[in-house]
Order: structure tokens, then C-alpha cells, then sequence
């Protein structure tokens, strides 16, 4: 049979009955002429052809296909059940939106920030190689003549390139005429960086090899697919027209396609320039080029075919060995590890922190499933009656469970769309999440096919989940019912099971709620956590004069005017400046320390760094320990100098024994340079409120010198009145330079230091909330159709002289019994899995006895309360009317 056959079996129909007419017609003609009579003549027509409706059905049937029509009929009989009950269509509809759109919102956030494969075709074929400083770690950044010599040795990549972050003033105008002056962030690239990948440019080309092999030459450059439609307005004429870079003029060659948006997730690179015009935008300029002891440089490539990762790693130890023969300055005790590039992802993300929002979502799923289940059996049980009746008439099992799970898959698709639409205003809110940073990071959050296909699962699973147990609860209870008044007041089994998930139910409910109220507790304890400095009333002012085209001297000797004319400043208590800012950006370095052996054997120890001006330690108000700040004496020209925090100090120089006797140790970065300790201060954080903090040392600025520094200003009252004198003083010294931005350190703190701890206080909430309404819709539900079904008891019971308060302490019991139960099987589930939450919690106890005394409490008061209003309804029930109901 044809499908147009079945599409058209209406119109089938009809022909067939106009022809089977005819033939009729023709018939009794005949015999009407044959001398019968009109009556005669059509009772014979009739026996002569047959029953015209049974032929037409034999047609139909002919043109059908059973299960489709079968499917078709249960659809309409849901959609028409659905519309007689639309506040049991609503609850359900919506308990299922709640938990499909928070596991799709959820799915969507940790896709974005781990999961998402890399825009480039055969994504999975890419893999990274870190160059660690030892074998205490396994990442790190690789020199670029580490990768010259990667790329010319090594016989294992089809490609391996490189790539490392930077930043530049661009002015657009000889493209745009009309153009302003901006900061763009991008990433100096080798060569094969785009064929490395396998993108092609939406407009344009790529970079040629001729214009990755000498410094200076080519100043081209490909800009992303979001800048040219942003700063450019989509014109495909921009190939060949120039802009400037920190003074320096690039022409545009291309635009990178849509779908590129860089191959980090956190970071989306408005321009890519061959790494040979590095010493045109990077603060360092060509050293970076020449230098094997800077390794700010990031590899990533494709194997040969038939080339394991094994193999390449092999090989690459070899390399590593020669290297540090050859190079033992810089290479000794270095080592290369190569991954593939989602495995590096997993290993070097908190995939603690996305399993846990993952658990805790698919529990919210489970929660929400159960509490539908319950109302579907619920919904069910009322129909017994009508299925027993079904079965009597020849109804098969196999029919009434498909048309149950029908209602089911009906219930989910409606569920699912709205869990979408849950989802989509979820991942517009996630964006406010992101922590602050003065470059185009963090992850792109929207609905693409893989999210959608997670709400499509989860409401495949969810018809699974709630819609398979009812159906066939109900057909086995209706098959055993034996007259309707057993039905109605004999304990069947989806009665037994709807206990069961109710008590089921109210125990993820404790789980959840548990997890949310640590989460909470952790945050609230993060918030006042002692920061080893003070936030309060300073202002951060981010300046970098090498995106107008400063170099080196110039630079710093600009942000030394800058610090001197903001001190004067009315308002300003104190003030200085540093390279980088707690809980906004870091710095690692390799130290050694004379006098040191490290047990394992390597000469250097992973270290954090920040480089600073003089009153830096007054600004922050962290108290000094032994010796002495820095000073304008600490210049480039006097001997290296660093004050260290106790940390270091304890744990590499002096153990228990006197601070002072630091002072004067000598420590040596890799370039062997000696360097003076003159001052211990007391530890603070430097980027996490919940780990001890780092080993810290600090370089005077004068002496490291760097474009980029943040001013630090303590105010007297509000910070943020100072943002626009500021910005005058700096205009003053040079309109062309511009802070980059600004904000309070208090803010810093409260958006990048408390991040995990907000977001994880945040959905873990919201997941308690949402446990805790379905857990009380589902016990409502339940007891409402508990009193429902004993009204004739209830009746009786009161014709019998039962009085009110009877019947609303014999309801009660009923619902918190299952509340209690509930209560006490997720109470000792939630104290046996809370350590797995240990790593998210700050230092609070994960079976902290006040919050799982507190999310009893709750529960069992929203129990009373969910309870109460049935039982308090079947307390007005007239014994009348109720000993007349059926």
C-alpha cells in the first residue's frame, strides 16, 4: 500500500461509496425491468452486491495503517481527557517544564564551559602539548622556540601550531571614517594556525608561510566575524583596507567565518596576527621571539595518520631530553605532555563542580517525574471503573497501556517545549554570571541542536520515567477489580506504590534542600571571609599605554606620572599601582630559593608573583611582618629586590623559626639573576576564598617594569566618585590613553573571588525551591485524593458521631506519616552523600547539624501545611450528601 493511499482514504471512501451507488442503482434498474418492484428490486440489488458499508470498511481497512490509526485514536482520546481536566493537565505540565528546563539549562551551562566541542571540523583529531616547569604539574606554557623545535623535529604531527593572547589600541579609521579609537584583544598566531584547524575565512584569505618567517615584515592580520560586523558594519569591502595597532598600520586580509569563535572557550579573540609582529603589539616586543625562558605560548596540533598519542608522547620525551642538554638554563627539568584537546579540557576544568550541578539537576528531573507519576496513578485509580469496563468489552492490555503512555508522551512534548522556554530565559541569565574581565571572555551560552537534543531526552526519559509504571498499575488494578465499590475502597497496588513515591519524593526533597542550604551556608561564609586585606572603598583603574603605542621605559614611566597626579587627588587616602589584582588575574612563576632542596628533586618551585609599587602593602592594609616596603630606590638600576608572604617564607626558608631570619635569603628565577629578600608580610588571597593561600612573592615595579598596571586607590568615602577625576588626570598627561576600565575591589571580590560559590548557592537554591514545591503539590495531590475517595467513610464516620477534629487529626496522619517516612530515609541519604559535596563548601561541615535540623523543620511544616487544607475541606463535608455520592 501506498502512502498517498493513506492519505487519501477519505477521499477513497467517497468515490468508492459513489461507485458502490452506482452499481446499486444499476442493478435495481435492471431489476425493476425485469418486472419487480422498486422495493423488491433494491433488497435483491443488495444481495446480489453485498453490504456496501461492510465493503467500504474492508477498503478502509485495505488503505489503513492499524497502528497509526490506533495511535491516531488514543491521541484524540488524551488531548480530549486532558482539555475535561485542565488543572491536573496544568500541575503536571508545569512539574514537568520545571525539571526538563532545569536539566537543559543546566546541560547548557556546563556544555559551554567544558563540554562544546571547538568550532573547527574533526574537532576530536586535535591535540595540545603543555610544557611543564616539572613533574609536579601537568600544564604549562611553551617557549616559541620550544615549539620551532616541536615543529622541526618532531615526525609525528601533520601540523602543530601556536598561539598566544594580546591586546592592542586599534583605531579603525582608515577603514571606517567615522571610526573610534578601542581596545581590542586577540591572539598573535603562527602561520599554520588556520590550516591547522581546517577554517577557511568568510571573506578573504588566511596567513600565507612567507608572512610567519620574518619579524616585522607583514602586518596583516584576520579580524573575527563579530568585529567586522560590530566595528566594520558587515562591509564586504574591508580585505585590503588598514587600521592602526598601537600605532602601527595592519592591513585587514580577511574575516574569520561566524562560526569561529577561537579555540578557548572562555576567550573569543577579536583579531589574529602572524607571531612575527609580535614586537608591534606585546609589551615584551620581540623578546618573546627570542627568549626561551618566556613561555606564554600555546600549542595545539593534529597527529599524522596512524599516529598514536603514545607514539607522539614518546617522541617528544626524546626532544624534551635533547632540549635540556642543549638548554639547561631554561629546560632543566622541563617536560612536555601531549593530550588530546577535550581531555586536557576535563582534566584541567572543575569538572567536580559540573558533576555536582549535574547530580543534583537530574535528582530535580527524577523529582519531578515521581510527583507526575503519583498524579497519574492518582488520575488513574479514578478510572478503574472505565477500564474494567474497556477490558469486559475485549479491550487488550497492550491497547489500554499504549493509550496511557499516549497521555503520557502528550504531557512530556508539552512539558519539554515549555522546559525549553524554562531553559532559554535560564541561559539569558547565565551571562550575568560570568565573571568581570576587561576582555571578551566567557563562554557563549544559547540553544543550539546539542542542548536541544538533551530536552529531548530528558522528556523521552521523562515519559519513561512517570508514564510506563501508572499504565500498567492501572490495567492490573482495573484487571483484578471485581465490581466498582472494591475499586473504590480497596487498597490496590498503584495506592501501595503512590505511597511509595510520594515518600520517595519527599526524600530527594531533603537531598536537595540539604545541598542547597550548604551551598547557601558556604556563600554566606565566603562573603565574610577574611580576605588577609581590606576591599572596602578602593578603586581599581586598569591602564595600559602600550595600546596607544607606548613601549617599554615610556610606558612605565607614564603609569608612574599617572600615580603621582592621582595621589593629589582630593579624596584619595593612599594609592599605588601592581601589575595584577587579587581574584582578577594571576601570575606563576618558576622560583628557586638558595639554601633549598626540593624532595622531589627539581631546582624550582611553582610560585605565585604580582609586581608592585611602593605603598602597595599600606593601600591594601596588609600588614608587614619583618623588614620593609618597597620604595622609589627600588629601581631598575639597583640591585633585584622581593618581599615574600609567610607562606613562602615557612614553608621554603625558615620552618617555625623567626621571620627575620628570611630577610637577606636569596632567591633566582630562571635566569639566574639573584634576588634580595627585604620584607615578609602576612599571607592574603590572591584568587580563592576557600584554599590556603599560595606561595607569593613581589617584585618592585620600577624594577620589572610593565606597561599594563591597575591603580589602587583607597578612598575616604565612595571609590567610584573618583572614576572621572581620574580619568582627567590621565587625559591630561596624554588624551590618546584611556583607562581600560574600572571598578571597585569590592566588586572584584563579590564577581570573580565568590563566582563558584555564588553560582553554586544560586542553582542549588532554586533546585531546593523547586524539590520543595513538587514535593508539596505531590503530597497535596495525594491526601486531596485520598479524602476524595473516602468521602462515603468520612460521611459515615460523622452520621456515627465522629466530630471535626477526628477526621482532620485522622487526615493529617495520613499525609505526614509519608512526610516522616520521607524525612528520615532522605535524611541519612543526604548525610551519607553531603562529603561529595566537600570541595564546594568553604569549610563548612557537609552534615552540618543546623542545616539538616532546618531542612527537616521545613519540610515537615510544608507537610503540615499541604495536609491541612484537604483534611480542614473534608471536615465540611455534609454526611448527607457524602452517604449519597458514588
Amino acid at each position: 500500500m501506498s502512502l498517498l493511499r493513506f492519505f487519501r482514504r477519505e477521499q477513497w471512501d467517497t468515490e468508492r461509496a459513489a461507485e458502490l451507488e452506482s452499481h446499486l442503482q444499476i442493478e435495481t434498474d435492471k431489476n425493476i425491468a425485469a418486472g419487480m418492484s422498486p422495493a423488491d428490486a433494491r433488497t435483491a440489488a443488495y444481495r446480489k452486491l453485498g453490504n456496501p458499508a461492510r465493503i467500504r470498511e474492508t477498503i478502509y481497512e485495505m488503505n489503513s495503517i492499524p497502528f497509526v490509526d490506533a495511535l491516531w485514536r488514543d491521541l484524540r482520546f488524551a488531548l480530549r481527557g486532558l482539555r475535561k481536566r485542565p488543572g491536573f493537565a496544568i500541575v503536571v505540565i508545569l512539574s514537568l517544564a520545571l525539571g526538563i528546563g532545569a536539566n537543559t539549562a543546566i546541560f547548557s551551562l556546563v556544555d559551554a564551559i567544558t563540554l562544546r566541542p571547538l568550532p573547527v571540523p574533526n574537532p576530536g583529531g586535535l591535540v595540545t602539548i603543555d610544557v611543564a616547569a616539572s613533574r609536579l604539574t601537568s600544564f604549562g606554557a611553551s617557549s616559541y622556540l620550544d615549539w620551532v623545535d616541536f615543529s622541526g623535529r618532531s615526525k609525528s604531527f601533520q601540523s602543530l601550531s601556536t598561539r598566544q593572547e594580546m591586546s592592542a589600541g586599534m583605531n579603525p579609521a582608515g577603514a571606517v571614517p567615522d571610526g573610534k579609537p578601542q581596545v581590542v584583544w586577540g591572539q598573535l598566531v603562527s602561520g599554520n594556525f588556520f590550516s591547522t584547524l581546517g577554517v577557511h575565512p568568510a571573506l578573504g584569505r588566511t596567513f600565507l608561510p612567507e608572512e610567519d618567517q620574518t619579524p616585522g615584515k607583514y602586518p596583516v592580520m584576520v579580524i573575527s566575524y563579530s568585529l567586522w560586523k560590530r566595528t566594520f558594519g558587515g562591509n564586504r569591502e574591508i580585505v585590503g583596507k588598514q587600521v592602526e595597532l598601537s600605532g602601527h598600520s595592519f592591513t585587514i586580509i580577511g574575516v574569520a567565518p561566524k562560526s569561529f569563535t577561537g579555540v578557548d572557550l572562555w576567550f573569543r579573540p577579536d583579531v589574529y596576527l602572524p607571531m612575527m609582529m609580535t614586537a608591534a603589539v606585546a609589551p615584551e616586543g620581540s623578546d618573546t621571539l627570542t627568549h626561551r625562558d618566556y613561555r606564554g605560548c600555546n600549542l595545539l596540533g593534529r597527529l599524522k595518520p596512524g599516529v598514536t598519542i603514545a607514539q607522539a608522547q614518546a617522541e617528544l620525551n626524546v626532544i624534551m631530553s635533547d632540549l635540556e642538554r642543549q638548554y639547561p638554563a631554561t629546560n632543566k627539568d622541563t617536560i612536555a605532555i601531549i593530550r588530546n584537546e577535550m581531555s586536557r579540557r576535563l582534566q584541567g576544568g572543575n569538572t567536580t563542580f559540573a558533576g555536582i550541578l549535574i547530580g543534583l539537576v537530574v535528582l530535580v528531573l527524577i523529582m519531578a517525574c515521581v510527583n507526575v507519576a503519583s498524579l497519574m496513578m492518582a488520575k488513574a485509580t479514578s478510572r478503574v471503573r472505565e477500564i474494567s469496563m474497556q477490558i469486559a468489552l475485549g479491550a487488550s492490555r497492550g491497547a489500554l497501556v499504549r493509550q496511557f503512555l499516549t497521555e503520557s508522551a502528550v504531557l512530556a512534548m508539552l512539558g519539554g517545549v515549555s522546559g525549553i522556554l524554562i531553559a532559554a530565559a535560564c541561559i539569558k541569565g547565565f551571562a550575568a554570571l560570568i565573571p568581570y574581565s576587561a576582555s571578551p571572555t566567557g563562554p557563549d551560552f544559547h540553544l543550539d541542536t546539542r542542548v536541544l537534543a538533551c530536552a529531548a531526552f530528558a522528556s523521552i526519559a521523562a515519559v519513561f520515567l512517570f508514564g510506563v509504571a501508572p499504565a500498567f498499575m492501572a490495567v492490573k488494578d482495573a484487571q483484578g477489580t471485581a465490581n466498582t465499590r472494591s475499586a473504590l475502597g480497596g487498597q490496590s497496588h498503584s495506592a501501595i506504590v503512590r505511597r511509595i513515591l510520594i515518600g520517595g519524593q519527599v526524600a530527594l526533597s531533603v537531598v536537595l534542600l540539604a545541598a542547597g542550604g550548604l551551598f547557601l551556608k558556604a556563600f554566606s561564609r565566603a562573603q565574610s571571609a577574611n580576605l588577609g586585606f581590606n576591599p572596602d572603598r578602593m578603586l581599581l583603574v586598569f591602564v595600559d599605554p602600550s595600546l596607544s603605542g607606548y613601549k617599554d621605559e615610556r610606558a612605565t614611566h607614564l603609569n608612574q606620572q599617572i600615580l603621582e597626579r592621582v595621589s593629589a587627588l582630593p579624596g584619595v587616602t593612599s594609592a599605588t599601582l601592581a601589575a595584577r589584582v587579587p581574584f582578577l588575574s594571576g601570575s606563576s612563576w618558576d622560583l628557586s630559593i638558595d639554601g633549598y632542596t626540593n624532595p622531589g628533586g627539581a631546582k624550582f618551585v611553582d610560585t605565585t608573583t604580582n609586581q608592585i609599587g611602593p605603598g602597595y602593602f599600606e593601600t591594601m592594609q596588609i600588614p608587614l611582618l619583618s623588614g620593609r616596603e618597597f620604595t622609589v630606590h627600588d629601581s631598575e638600576k639597583a640591585p633585584q629586590v622581593a618581599i615574600v608572604n609567610e607562606t613562602l617564607a615557612r614553608r621554603y626558608i625558615v620552618e617555625n623559626d623567626s621571620l627575620e631570619k628570611a630577610l637577606g635569603r636569596t632567591l633566582r628565577l630562571r635566569d639566574n639573576v639573584p634576588i634580595t629578600i627585604v620584607g615578609v608580610v602576612k599571607d592574603s588571597s590572591n584568587g580563592s576564598v576557600n584554599e590556603p593561600p599560595p606561595p607569593v612573592f613581589y617584585l618592585p615595579y620600577l624594577q620589572a617594569g610593565s606597561s599594563l598596571a591597575t591603580l589602587h586607590l583607597r578612598a575616604e568615602g565612595d571609590p567610584t566618585t573618583l572614576v572621572p577625576l581620574v580619568r582627567q588626570q590621565i587625559s591630561a598627561l596624554d588624551p590618546d590613553v584611556a583607562p581600560i576600565s574600572a571598578l571597585t575591589m569590592a566588586n572584584a571580590f563579590s564577581n570573580n573571588g565568590l563566582f563558584v560559590f555564588r553560582i553554586v548557592a544560586l542553582l542549588g537554591g532554586a533546585f531546593g525551591l523547586i524539590a520543595l514545591s513538587l514535593a508539596i503539590v505531590g503530597l497535596y495531590g495525594v491526601v486531596s485524593f485520598v479524602v476524595g475517595r473516602r468521602t462515603q467513610e468520612i460521611g459515615v464516620r460523622m452520621a456515627l458521631g465522629a466530630q471535626r477534629g477526628d477526621v482532620l487529626r485522622m487526615i493529617m496522619a495520613n499525609g505526614i506519616s509519608l512526610a516522616m517516612a520521607g524525612v528520615v530515609i532522605g535524611t541519612v541519604a543526604a548525610l551519607f552523600s553531603a562529603p561529595l559535596l566537600r570541595s564546594l563548601l568553604n569549610g563548612v561541615s557537609p552534615r552540618d547539624p543546623l542545616t539538616f535540623a532546618a531542612t527537616s523543620l521545613i519540610l515537615l511544616t510544608a507537610a503540615s501545611v499541604a495536609s491541612w487544607i484537604p483534611a480542614h475541606r473534608a471536615t465540611h463535608v455534609d454526611p448527607n450528601t457524602a452517604l449519597r455520592c458514588e
